[in-house]
């Protein structure tokens, strides 16, 4: 048994990111996969939230993605994921949280509205306002690239990373078009999708479109249920 271990989903984009991480570190652990519609019994005592990815190590726990990429940075130094200077740390940070609570929330929404044509039309512009901002203020301020902070891939690459994959779902459910202005995040996303610690995680669209259609009936029969 390898001294971690890692409880993931494949489908889920968060167990992705760590997935990726501890393959860009080369780090040894042993990939427990869990269905997260149909979790074993006595889940929540492995996984306090209930979700996934969860991380072992030393006979503790540790949960939500990026805490636990941070942790194996911390514990694992090389290859350091986190730029060197405590400033640009900082700024990693922050743009680790505009995923959290800007990006992802808008691309949520736009797919939870996607039938709703005018609601559609004021989530994609808000979309494209906050892709227009990570070119601008993110990639194009913090560096000449390929990368978020330069040459080599951080903790802030991975934790986007998931989502412009499934990019082409928002595309193709939802309307999303790439913006024309935002070349230096397709040059990113194309260097990204090189690594060989990302290459494994990639999903083709139509596997991404399964997981779309199977959650929309998890949606429609909890639905149908609590009427």
């Amino acid at each position: 048994m390898a001294e971690l271990q890692l409880y993931s989903y494949a489908a889920c984009p968060f167990a992705q990111r760590t997935r990726m991480v501890l393959a860009e570190k080369a780090i040894d652990f042993d990939l427990i996969e869990v269905d997260v519609y149909d979790k074993p019994e006595g889940w929540e005592t492995i996984s306090p939230y209930g979700k996934v990815p969860c991380l072992r190590h030393h006979g503790g726990t540790i949960y939500e993605s990026t805490i636990i990429n941070e942790y194996l940075d911390e514990a694992f130094p090389e290859p350091a994921l986190m730029p060197a200077g405590a400033l640009q740390r900082a700024q990693a940070r922050i743009w680790m949280d505009y995923c959290e609570t800007r990006f992802l929330p808008a691309t949520h929404r736009l797919m939870r509205e996607r039938d709703d044509l005018e609601q559609r039309a004021t989530n994609l512009d808000n979309l494209y306002a906050v892709l227009r901002f990570i070119e601008r203020e993110g990639l194009r301020r913090l560096s000449d690239g390929p990368f978020w902070f330069g040459d080599s891939p951080t903790l802030v690459d991975f934790q986007y990373l998931p989502f412009f994959e499934r990019f082409a779902v928002y595309e193709e459910l939802a309307g999303l078009e790439w913006p024309p202005d935002c070349s230096r995040l397709r040059a990113w996303l194309d260097a990204m999708v090189e690594r060989d610690s990302v290459k494994p995680t990639l999903r083709p669209l139509a596997y991404h479109l399964e997981q779309q259609r199977r959650l929309a009936e998890r949606i429609a029969q909890k639905q149908q249920t609590a009427s």
